[in-house]
Order: C-alpha cells, then structure tokens, then sequence
C-alpha cells in the first residue's frame, strides 16, 4: 500500500473508522427550504462514501431553525417528523463502508436574519448596528434562554441517535453560537455565563454534558478555531488551555480549523495562494496537550501531504473538505496508486461563491458535483463524428465527455499547447494550483480516445471535409480592440498575450523604466503583481475607484490579491484615471481635470475581451451541430466554462439518443 498510515484503522471511543480520511461538514444547499433530507443530498453524500471516506461528518444541523438558522436549506433536526429523511441518509453513508457523524449548530448571532423567526439574532451579549448605535441587532440570551438552548442541543443529539447517527460533532468554530460564548470578542458576560475564561466555557462544557447524556457511549467531537486571527479573538495559546478542558466535559475527539466569520473568512476557505498544509503546525500543537485524536483540515489536497502529516504526528485524521467536492473518488484512487487521476482541487472557491449567491454546492473541476442523479454521460447509440474547437478547459472537458458517450473526437487547437485560457490562469504568482488542472486534463487527453492536433488551423472547408456530426466551439475569447495614440506591437501588448506567453514573451529590462499596466480588472491586478514579481517597477492606472479594483474576482481571493498588491512599494496605482497619448517613453494620463505625465517603458493593456464567436457564426448554416460553450459562449470563470461544456455536450448526447430511438422505433 502507498499510504500505509492513510488507510490505517483508528478507533474513538467504542468506534472504529476504516481509515484517517475524514470528509468535514460543508453546506450543499441541497436540503429543502423545511431543512428536510433530499434525494439530491442523500446522492452527494453516497458518492463520497463510495469514493472510499473513513468517516463523513454531515453538513452542521441547526438545532432551533427559528433563532438559529445560518442559511437557506439548512438541515434540521427539531422534532421525529426530521428523523426519516436522516435515516435514509445515514444508511446511504453506512451502506457504502463510510462512519456517518452528525454536525449540530446554532448560528447565535452569525445566524441569517432574514431566515429567523425571532426578531434578532440571538447570543452572549448585545449587539449593536454600526451604523445605527441604538439598533439592536443581537439580543443577550437570558439565563432561562441559555438552559433552553442547552437543551436543544440535547435533543437533537438525541434524534441524531434515532436516525442511525454513529458520532456526534459539535460546531464550536467559525463565530457560531458555542464559539460565541468561548471567545472573549464576542462575550461581554459578568455572570456564570462569562466573565472569565471558566464561565466563557461554562456553556461549551454544559452543552458537552447534555449532549453526552444524549449519546451514550458514541463519540462526541468538538470542532474549534484554533486561532480566530482577529482582535480580541481566541489565539492558539488559549486553545491549548480550552482543549484539555472541553476533552475533561466529556469530548472524544478535537476536530482543528481556524478563522472566524466574516472578520477573518480567508482563514475559515483558504484562498488559492495559501500554501498546502498551513494549519498543520496548529493541530500539531494541540495534539500535545490532547489525549485525544486530533482531526486536522485545510489546504490537503494530495495523499502525500496527508500521509506525511499523520507519519509526523500532526494530526490522527485528514479531513479532506473542498478535495472531496473535487473528487469524491479520492481515497479509492489514493489507495489504488491511480493518484494521477485524482481531480484536483485548486482553492478557486468556486464552490464557496455557489453558496454565497444561496445555489446549490458545484466545483468547478468536477460538474457532477451537486449533482450526482442526474449528471452521468451516457453511451451514444449510434456513430457519432465530433470536433472541438479550443483546448481551454471547457473544450478539453467537452472532448472528453463525447470520446467517454463513444464519439469519435477530434480536438483542434491552434496553439502548440494544451491549455488555452488555463494557461493565462496559472501564469500570475500563487496560481500554481491551476497548472495542476492543466496538467491533470492533459493526462486525462492522453489516456482518452481524443484525438488531439496541436497547431491547428480552423477552417471552413477542412472542418467540413471532415463531415462531422457535431462541432463544439470552444474558441475562447479574444482582445477588444483598444485604441491609444502612439501605442503599437513595439512599445505595447495585451495582458493576455503576456500571461499565455511567459517568461519567453520579449520585455524590456526592469532596468528601462516603469512598466504602464492599463486596466484596474482582475486581470490588470493580477498582471501587475507578475510583473512586480519579475523586478519590474508598475504604474497600474485604473479609471475606477480603489475600492473597485479586480472587482469581479471571486471574494475571498480578490482580497488576498489586494492586500499583497496594495502593499508593494514598487507598484504606484492611479485611479480615475485614462491613457491619452503615449509618445517616445512618456504616458499622458487624464486624471479628472488634471493632466499628469509619468516615464513609461512599456504598457500592457487590461481593458477587458469579449467572446470569439465568429467561427460559430459563420457557420450557421451548415448540417452539422453546433455548440457553442466557454467563454466563447459567455465570459465567466473556468467553473462556468466547466459546467457549460458538460450540460451542453450532456444535452447533445441525450437528444440524439433520443432522436436515434425514435427512429428505430418507427
């Protein structure tokens, strides 16, 4: 076996986890708006207990809706009527081999107050609105409220345990309800309740009693934030008094993460740039101090960094969260040595912004994410002759998709490199993780029945020649043609031509002069920061405002981008400003009424595509199909492109099977 200590049984409490991959709780949005069980949800969680997962914590359960409820189709367990589609869930898991562990939670005063019934959200202390000092946002609890919720906690334990549940989780992380009492941000109390750090953790330890009664001999787990990396907040210091203290209540198992929301998110979903493994010296920590197994979480996203993890005692299990919505499949390819066909997960957070717009969980690297009913390819039922258009990943996954239903695939790429868009992806600094993609849909090509031609030409007449029955156009986006006096090929470029073209792309020397980045988009950001990298001094203008820059980034990376951009002294960015004139070295800028003139070696331009779809269009009257997926379809990001070539080619398939049957039946 390749991870001997991976695929080692380990025992908590009177219970015995197959092996030390552990998927944690994640919200899927696939519940119902009664917080019921669904069809959908059952099929997630069965994937991923299939996939080989020791044990599966499912996603947190609020144990008061009307007070506490955090989002949209939160799961819930109140009452018996919950019980049924629980039970069906937890068979699903334990059929496949899998440990299925129940996530209990109250949102306090993190809860979504326009879910609630109450009329504020509810915790330790008072809350008042910033912009409005006398508002009332969040309401002490009373003592009689607090003995109430304790008891809430035990009863759904108590339902938990009717539906079939093995283990119990509680959710004492991420500024929700128990951490809200724990941390002396967020507890102002002078009474049993607070005060000190013994009555701070006076509600964790009672929930922890009652919960225990309510579970028997069963494993009880507590997932804390290690450091909530905020002012005021829990360090890893008082986490190693707090642990030894919460495992004397009666806990079995300290499941470790970080962060508290929304103060410090980019702690709680790591940003692509955060490097792999990083909370592994925090769980290590408390597992000194911790007689107990210590679950740790974050950034693990190959066996060999889990394996090393558990050989160095760092933690006792591997909770694989994001990985898992990326592979369910991972343990069972890890244990197989198949590791180079694990899907990777690249920290985009594709699935995060999902959540955030109140959709259902997707991935962008695996689109049957979410919906594992309804997304399998099925076989063509007759011969079928496909082109793709474009290597970029939606033309590598629609390839790939047609030659799995049996079609006879041909991808035609221009470049002399498979890639397309992902390669200007992966180029700037702390995108690595996306060459992994890259790299992983290449082997996925070369493995496949694809047959693939670089430096290709798209042509009407040798594309008709080939007579297909379909033709996928993944031809990308292309510049919009920007036009600046004195700007030309020599002194100019666009961004995207740089990023696809690195490090052979021809530069002047750092040594001539600031390099004029125009465009203040994500992408004029992230460029920037390349040339940065690269010993360049960068002038980046922007006619936006500072507030705007890189806009239209996924949240959680756009603030890490910019809190490493904005800090380098080698970048000087102008904002509400446009380039008028650029003659012999020099960039007049309009800057309001102002004028200003800055030394300027060369300028890349940021200023925005749009999608290449002339191809497509002049072919519309061709006998073949067409499709038309990616950014050549829409401008997006590469899990839009992803999810746009499966349901199109998915929907190609099925319709001419469809179309097929028919024919065959009359």
């Amino acid at each position: 076996m390749n991870y001997p200590n991976l695929f080692k049984p380990l025992r908590i409490r009177n219970l015995q986890l197959p092996n030390r991959i552990v998927m944690p709780p994640m919200s899927t949005q696939l519940g119902s708006s009664a917080g019921e069980v669904t069809d959908a949800q059952i099929a997630f969680y069965k994937a991923r207990a299939a996939g080989g997962t020791g044990m599966i914590i499912v996603e947190f359960c609020c144990v008061e809706r009307a007070s506490g409820q955090s989002e949209p189709n939160q799961l819930a367990l109140e009452s018996e009527k919950d019980i049924r589609g629980h039970r069906r869930l937890v068979s699903a898991i334990k059929e496949c081999g899998s440990v299925a562990c129940l996530q209990l939670q109250h949102g306090g005063a993190a809860a979504k107050r326009s879910l609630l019934q109450t009329a504020t959200t509810i915790g330790p202390s008072n809350i008042y609105s910033r912009k409005d000092p006398e508002h009332l946002i969040c309401k002490e609890m009373s003592h009689s409220e607090i003995e109430a919720m304790i008891e809430c906690f035990g009863r759904s334990a108590e339902l938990g345990i009717k539906a079939g549940y093995q283990a119990v989780e509680l959710h004492g992380a991420h500024g929700y309800l128990l951490t809200q009492f724990m941390s002396p941000r967020s507890n102002k109390r002078n009474d049993v309740w607070g005060g000190n750090e013994a009555g701070r953790l006076e509600f964790p330890r009672r929930v922890v009693h009652r919960v225990r009664q309510a579970i028997g001999n069963r494993p009880l787990i507590y997932r804390l934030s290690a450091d909530e990396f905020c002012e005021g907040g829990l360090t890893i210091e008082d986490m190693e008094r707090i642990c030894p203290i919460l495992v004397d209540a009666g806990i079995d198992a300290i499941h470790v993460s970080t962060g508290v929301g929304p103060e410090s998110f980019d702690k709680v979903l790591d940003p692509m740039s955060a490097p792999d493994g990083w909370r592994l010296p925090y769980s290590r920590r408390l597992r000194k101090v911790c007689n107990v197994p210590i679950i740790t979480v974050g950034q693990i996203r190959h066996p060999d960094t889990a394996e090393q993890a558990l050989r160095d005692g760092d933690a006792d299990l591997i909770a694989l969260g994001r990985t898992l919505l990326a592979d369910p499949e991972w343990a069972n390819k890890a244990k197989a040595g198949s590791v180079e066909n694990i899907i990777p997960c690249t920290s985009c957070n594709f699935c995060v912004a999902n959540g955030f717009a109140e959709n259902s969980i997707r991935c962008a690297n695996n689109p049957t994410t979410g919906r594992e009913l309804k997304s399998d390819i099925p076989k063509l039922q007759g011969a079928c002759r496909a082109i793709v258009l474009g290597s970029g990943p939606a033309g590598i996954n629609a390839a790939l998709n047609l030659a799995a239903a049996g079609a006879d695939t041909t991808l035609l790429e221009t470049q002399n490199k498979l890639g397309g868009g992902l390669i200007v992806s992966a180029a700037p600094p702390f995108k690595d993780k996306l060459e992994r993609y890259r790299q992983y849909l290449i082997r996925q090509l070369q493995a496949s029945n694809v047959t693939v031609k670089l430096n290709a030409t798209f042509e009407f007449d040798s594309i008709k020649a080939i007579k297909p029955d379909i033709v996928v156009f993944a031809t990308g986006s292309r510049t919009r043609s920007q036009l600046f006096k004195g700007l030309d090929a020599h002194n100019s470029c666009d961004a995207f031509e740089l990023l696809n073209t690195l490090p052979e792309h021809s530069l002047p020397s750092p040594e001539a002069g600031p390099i004029l980045v125009l465009g203040g988009g994500e992408t004029g950001c992230e460029v920037s920061e390349t040339l940065v990298e690269m010993g360049y001094r960068v002038i980046l203008s922007s006619r936006s405002a500072r507030q705007q820059l890189a806009r239209s980034a996924e949240m959680i990376y756009r603030g890490d981008l910019l809190k490493r951009l904005l800090r380098k002294p080698q970048l000087e960015l102008i904002c509400h400003s446009e380039l008028k004139e650029f003659t012999n070295g020099s960039a007049q800028l309009q800057l309001g009424e102002e004028r200003i003139t800055r030394a300027v070696a060369y300028c890349v331009l940021a200023q925005g595509r749009t999608s290449d779809k002339e191809l497509y269009d002049a072919l519309v009257n061709e006998t073949f199909h067409r499709i038309l997926i990616g950014d050549a379809n829409t401008m997006g990001r590469i899990g839009d492109a992803v999810d746009d070539a499966h349901q199109q080619t998915l929907n190609f398939i099925t319709a001419r099977n469809g179309a097929t049957s028919n024919v065959v039946a009359s």
